[in-house]
């Protein structure tokens, strides 16, 4: 089996055509498409040919002549055969003898783009010679473009068609993937840059993959160059572009290293408005030295913030930076490689940038999606410490307003209990005293009415101030006269039995509206001073006088002749409970109460302002 596996291979082998001369000629000048081959003139070329380095400067048709046997013409076992091109720069035509295989739409200005479009052909056996045939190949551009023929493999079909796929895989399809993927991120990351300006590597990675989109079209792009009329026009526009991707990619590169270079930057895109101002407005043979000038210069430049970028992150040693760099380097060397490929220093068939691109490509948006991510990792994370926090401290808020509302109470409890004691104090304890004081000062036995009287006046106290912490508020009385008269009459007959003289003074009507509250403040005073004056003055005379303060205020004046009294030092004594008493009940009720006491006498002056329109009295 093995044997006759063998003597199949050989038989193949031996049938296989065999190419015996490669010859090319410049067309004459102004011959168009449509003129045959020239007679003379050929000369012996190596597949693949760039003629500008046979023909400098030419510009128009180069025919190429492919001569070759059929070992097995005639023979049952001669395969179908076939023929494959790498491609024809920029346009051109296939014959094969006297028979057209192919043509391009258009082999006048502007011409169509076959530079990057492997063909395959199946030749067809009744335009087959039995010894020798020619494949005629016209192709037509311009030394600008690289002009001239790749590889041909002529052979049996199958191999034919397995070196043009391969081919096509390198030249159409990965550069085709390559595109969509640029225009999927570069779409995705400039949402995300719209949503987060700050995030500026976005922005600027949006746009270098739009650029790149634009610029790499020209390996895609295998009809007519439109909208443009002209090769050099097309070539412009895609040159403009280069331009634009690799200054777009340095801003990338320099946003994702921390980098700010505001100069650096400024100078970079003033070379580049230089460039394509210079690309769109020089004309040949000046365009084809600034076309290569740009391309050299910005290779270069794409190299060095390649190199750059490497060393940035060998420096700040970040994860992502890290990551971004490994990219870089792939970008580099395969940057390295298709630049001394295109510029014939080094001959190879594949590019590397079509099979790393996609790749990098990936990677470098996964790094990015990678710091987004993070980024949205510690908003969220942040969120879960603030609502942490909120919550912590809604709870302390909550402890603490507790915490007050107790305070709160207890003051005010304990207010309510300073109020009671003081009302007490002024109220019931000068009712007391004043009783007290009567039963002394009488000299005779008091009857059974007399205390009864005095019980009645104790109750008539205590009732009033359970009826005014109850939350009831007895009315103001009418006038001045009768709200002094049941003081007047209680201590009246106590200041005649003690000898006493008491002198009091009213106006007729109050001379503004006092409150309920404050009015209940000016009878505790006046009780308790008038306590104070039983217990302590020793006094002859006493004037009590109730009169007007300015236009809406009350001045209550108690004066006696009695011994007086150091007044700083009884108030801060222990002894001094019922000054400051008066003090604090003043206070409450929005007035003040001045003391002046000496040898001569006391003299109290509590004044009193009535209460704003719509302010409320706690």
């Amino acid at each position: 089996m093995f044997a006759h596996a063998a003597s199949a291979a050989g038989a193949a082998e031996a049938c296989a055509p065999r190419i015996d001369t490669v010859r090319a000629v410049p067309a004459a000048p102004g011959a168009g498409p449509e003129a045959p081959p020239p007679i003379d003139g050929w000369q012996p070329v190596t597949l693949p040919d760039l003629w500008s380095e046979r023909w400098p400067g030419f510009e128009g048709t180069v025919w190429y002549r492919i001569d070759w046997q059929r070992p097995c013409a005639g023979r049952d076992d001669e395969p179908q055969l076939g023929v494959a091109f790498d491609y024809l720069s920029m346009a051109g035509a296939i014959s094969l003898n006297d028979n057209l295989l192919w043509r391009d739409a258009s082999l006048v200005e502007p011409l169509s783009r076959s530079w990057n479009t492997p063909r395959v052909f199946f030749l067809p056996a009744a335009a087959l010679n039995p010894g020798t045939n020619t494949l005629w190949v016209q192709v037509v551009g311009g030394s600008m473009y690289g002009s001239g023929l790749g590889r041909v493999v002529l052979g049996p079909a199958d191999e034919a068609v397995a070196y043009h796929d391969e081919r096509r895989l390198f030249a159409r399809v990965l550069p085709a993937v390559n595109l969509v993927m640029s225009i999927t991120l570069g779409c995705f990351f400039l949402v995300l840059w719209l949503m987060r300006r700050q995030e500026t590597a976005y922005g600027w990675y949006a746009l270098s993959a739009i650029a790149w989109l634009v610029f790499a079209s020209n390996t895609v792009v295998s009809t007519l160059p439109w909208p443009f009329g002209s090769t050099d026009a097309w070539s412009r526009w895609i040159t403009a572009w280069m331009v634009l991707y690799v200054s777009c990619f340095c801003m990338f590169m320099w946003h994702f290293g921390d980098q700010r270079f505001p100069r650096l930057s400024r100078v970079l895109w003033a070379v580049a408005a230089l460039a394509v101002a210079a690309i769109a407005l020089l004309a040949q043979p000046a365009l084809s030295v600034a076309t290569l000038a740009v391309f050299i210069v910005y290779s270069l430049l794409f190299m060095a913030v390649c190199v750059q970028f490497i060393l940035r992150a060998l420096d700040t040693k970040k994860t992502e930076h890290l990551l971004l760099a490994l990219c870089a380097f792939g970008f580099l060397v395969a940057a390295v490689h298709d630049a001394l490929m295109i510029l014939r220093v080094i001959d190879d068939r594949f590019g590397y940038t079509v099979v790393t691109a996609p790749l990098i490509m990936i990677g470098m948006s996964l790094i990015l999606a990678g710091g987004f991510t993070r980024s949205l990792r510690r908003v969220e994370s942040f969120n879960d410490d603030l609502a942490r926090e909120v919550r912590g401290a809604r709870t302390e808020l909550a402890d603490t307003l507790s915490r007050e509302h107790r305070l709160e109470l207890d003051n005010v409890r304990l207010h309510e209990r300073l109020s009671v004691a003081h009302d007490l104090h002024d109220g019931l304890g000068s009712s007391l005293v004043r009783s007290i004081a009567l039963v002394e000062q009488s000299g005779e036995a008091l009857r059974r009415p007399q205390y009864l009287s005095m019980f009645k006046s104790l109750r008539d106290d205590l009732r009033q101030i359970i009826d005014t912490h109850s939350g009831g508020a007895a009315p103001v009385a009418a006038t001045p006269t009768q709200w002094l008269a049941p003081m007047r009459h209680r201590f009246g007959r106590l200041f005649e039995e003690m000898g006493m003289r008491s002198h009091w003074q009213t106006p007729a009507a109050w001379p503004c509206a006092l409150s309920a509250r404050q009015v209940l403040g000016l009878t505790r005073l006046l009780e308790e001073a008038l306590a104070n004056v039983v217990k302590h003055s020793r006094a002859h005379t006493l004037r009590v006088q109730l009169m007007a303060d300015g236009e809406a205020g009350v001045l209550l004046s108690i004066e006696d002749d009695g011994v007086g009294f150091d007044a700083v030092a009884v108030g801060s004594s222990i002894g001094g409970l019922g000054l400051r008493s008066m003090q604090a009940r003043m206070t409450r009720i929005g007035g003040t109460l001045q003391i002046d006491a000496g040898d001569g006498g006391t003299r109290l002056e509590a004044r009193v302002r009535a209460p704003v329109a719509g302010a409320g009295s706690s």
